[in-house]
């Protein structure tokens, strides 16, 4: 029965906490004065009612309880107990700093300091969980009090760096207002725990964990926090499904004004309550006031400011780094370069390549060198910037891994861009585009050369793209089937409007004009010409359509039309698929853009129909047009977009290259004939010398 009163009392207990009201309190009162052991008693997973009152920010209960004598201190007495320990090891602090609570951790801290120095299951003090969730305030709090190593690290060795930067708390902004000066003053300040645990622990930019990262290595494999690796960046067109949504959020962010209002913080080492930022009070302009109430443009606000704060982080700590040795000769530690080269963050790549040159020749643990990585991951932007920046290029691109794979092995397998989103037929075009482009680049004799499989490139790239290609010929066909019929409609369409003009045709024998348009002569001359042109180029455009359906129809898609081994180097280098990217690829653009053609001309030739006529829609011909004609533009711009930069690359890849090509073949020539002009001037010298 007393335990049945007691359950039902710490459920009466528990209730009022987690639905808190301005009655919550008096009956939380009410009841631990009768039960006072209520407050030890836990849930399932080890919380008690402190724990939900840290949690949720219960500063006033917390008061009441200290003030009214139900909570003391743990060796005091008292019905609660601080360092009670839930079934994760969290106690109440933790959970106060976890969701930055500062009003509950205040309290806390002021009653019994020593709880900054327990530790949860994981080995994480409550300021380790603060850094973890970002909970700037609460740090600042807690620091000063946590200053030894020990209570920075957790047991597995990360530290606080490590957690804030696995968080990505880099940059996070708040927006204040007053009510009655709106579109006059805005307080702003930046929470940027990383950058402040760098200044305020040195010592941790270069600390280890068990596995012996360092915050940079942490750093280099967060590519979404970094420009490169979002789709922000408009040499990632195509990492979202639709390309004209997202060359719109690009130009917004390029747009996106950027300002920083740093909080400053008064130290002061014995009164940690002291250490809380100080918001720097700006007049905000009326562009700040729309970006901080539109949440869309807050975003992507939020955003830029991340990659701005995590590049600065990157810099403080690479900045920090004296020799880059500790990373290419200690066994089992990754290196930063190449973790950033794998996650394709050009940013991290270009800070710490300008700093320490000698890192591009370091290698991870399968012999791959940067090069290796950047063409395996298939990333043109990093291959092109090491190609520019990086010295004796020739010797890493002619470099073997543990596999004996060449450059050429690693660009011949089968994969995509890591920010693009492809699909069968892009990416073979793509695969197709990168493999000559490496193959341009490449000494020539590795086109040859045999990995430890016994497999060439070319004979890697036939077996790891025979189902792709496949795939890619499903899906050409499929798509070009429903096009077929879409390009007859609007052929059959404009054909019949030729014949069928507005006001048709004068039937008057007699007046010398029998067959020609009744309106040809008149004052709507002009808009029936207009009216013709329209129609003429839809169906001019819808037959071409039709003709290249028809050739992409009649294509046999077979490997000997993709692969084509010629026995000179530079003739099999620029003929392997070939016949690829002509037909396929300018096939497809051309059929979709002629249909594209098409459908325009015919919206167009509808509207002046109207004009002709004297048909009163009610509907102005600019609103209806143009919301016609911007949709079916941006689905065709969401088809073409991908196959088209696919065919201006490698058109761009064989103009350049074929120049290197005729002056390789003039420079070879050259040596050639001075060979054998220094063979005979060295036999006539012989021969002079016998004759003497």
């Amino acid at each position: 029965m007393v335990t049945n009163f007691a359950n039902s009392s710490h459920s009466a207990a528990l209730r009022a906490t987690l639905t808190w009201t301005p009655k919550s309190l008096p009956v939380l009162r009410r009841i631990l004065t009768d039960q006072p052991d209520i407050l030890t008693q836990r849930d399932a997973q080890g919380n008690t009612i402190l724990h939900f009152l840290a949690a949720g920010g219960n500063a006033t209960a917390f008061r009441e309880l200290f003030e009214g004598g139900l909570l003391t201190r743990s060796n005091g007495g008292g019905g609660g107990d601080l360092r009670t320990w839930n079934g994760r090891g969290d106690t109440v602090l933790h959970e106060a700093a976890r969701f930055g609570r500062v009003n509950v951790v205040e309290i806390l801290i002021e009653r019994e300091r020593e709880l900054v120095s327990e530790c949860n299951a994981m080995g994480e003090t409550p300021l380790y969980s603060a850094a973890a969730n970002g909970e700037r305030e609460v740090f600042h709090l807690l620091k000063a009090a946590a200053a030894r190593e020990e209570m920075q690290r957790r047991d597995d060795g990360c530290t606080v760096l490590h957690a804030a930067i696995m968080g990505e708390h880099y940059s996070t902004f708040f927006f204040f207002f007053f009510p009655l000066s709106f579109l006059q003053y805005c307080h702003v300040f930046l929470d940027c725990l990383a950058m402040e645990i760098v200044e305020s622990f040195p010592n941790l930019a270069g600390a280890l964990d068990k596995n012996g990262n360092t915050a940079l290595n942490m750093l280099a494999t967060k590519p979404v926090s970094f420009k490169s690796g979002s789709n922000y960046w408009l040499r990632n067109l195509g990492s979202r499904p639709s390309i004209s949504l997202q060359f719109l959020l690009c130009l917004v962010y390029l747009c996106m004004p950027m300002w920083i209002n740093e909080s400053k913080l008064t130290e002061d080492v014995e009164d940690p309550q002291r250490n809380k930022p100080v918001i720097c009070q700006s007049i905000g302009s009326f562009v700040e006031n729309i970006i901080s109430v539109v949440p869309w443009l807050r975003a992507v606000h939020d955003v830029k400011k991340k990659h701005a704060c995590a590049l600065k982080l990157a810099k403080t700590l690479i900045a920090k780094e004296e020799d880059w040795s500790h990373y290419t000769n200690s066994c089992g530690r990754r290196n930063p370069l190449l973790q950033a080269a794998e996650n394709s963050i050009l940013e991290l790549v270009k800070e710490i390549l300008g700093k320490f040159p000698e890192a591009a020749y370091c290698f991870d643990s399968n012999g791959k060198n940067i090069f290796h990585i950047a063409v395996e991951n298939k990333d043109c932007t990093m291959y092109s910037f090491l190609k520019k920046n990086v010295a004796r290029k020739d010797w890493m691109m002619a470099a073997l891994d543990h596999d004996k794979n060449s450059i050429l092995h690693l660009a011949a397998k089968d994969g995509a861009h890591p920010r693009v989103l492809f699909g069968s037929l892009n990416r073979m075009i793509w695969n197709v585009y990168w493999f000559k482009l490496v193959c341009y680049d490449s000494p020539p004799h590795l086109l040859w050369y045999p990995n430890s499989g016994g497999k060439t490139a070319t004979e890697l790239f036939e077996d790891t793209h025979s189902s792709l290609q496949n795939d890619a010929k499903k899906a050409l066909k499929s798509m070009n089937d429903g096009m077929f019929v879409v390009s007859a409609l609007f052929g059959t369409v404009n054909y019949a409007a030729v014949f069928t003009l507005p006001g048709g045709f004068d039937t008057d024998r007699d007046s010398g004009r029998s067959g020609f348009p009744a309106l040809y002569g008149t004052d709507k001359q002009q808009e029936l010409l207009l009216f013709l042109f329209y129609t003429s180029v839809a169906l001019l455009a819808a037959l071409f359509s039709l003709v290249e359906m028809v050739a992409i129809q009649l294509s046999k898609f077979t490997s000997s039309d993709f692969f084509m081994a010629l026995p000179y180097r530079y003739i099999a280098a620029y003929s392997i698929l070939d016949l690829f990217d002509q037909k396929v690829c300018r096939w497809y653009t051309a059929a979709i853009t002629t249909l594209y053609v098409a459908v325009v001309s015919t919206t167009a030739a509808c509207t002046k129909a109207y004009d002709i006529i004297d048909i009163d829609t009610s509907i102005p011909d600019f609103p209806f047009v143009v919301p016609a004609v911007v949709a079916v533009t941006i689905v065709y711009v969401d088809v073409v977009y991908l196959p088209l930069c696919g065919l201006c690359l490698a058109l761009r890849c064989s103009l350049t290259y074929r120049g290197h090509m005729f002056e390789a073949s003039a420079i070879f020539k050259r040596s050639i004939e001075e060979a054998v002009r220094d063979a005979d001037q060295k036999k006539q010298e012989k021969e002079k010398v016998i004759h003497d």
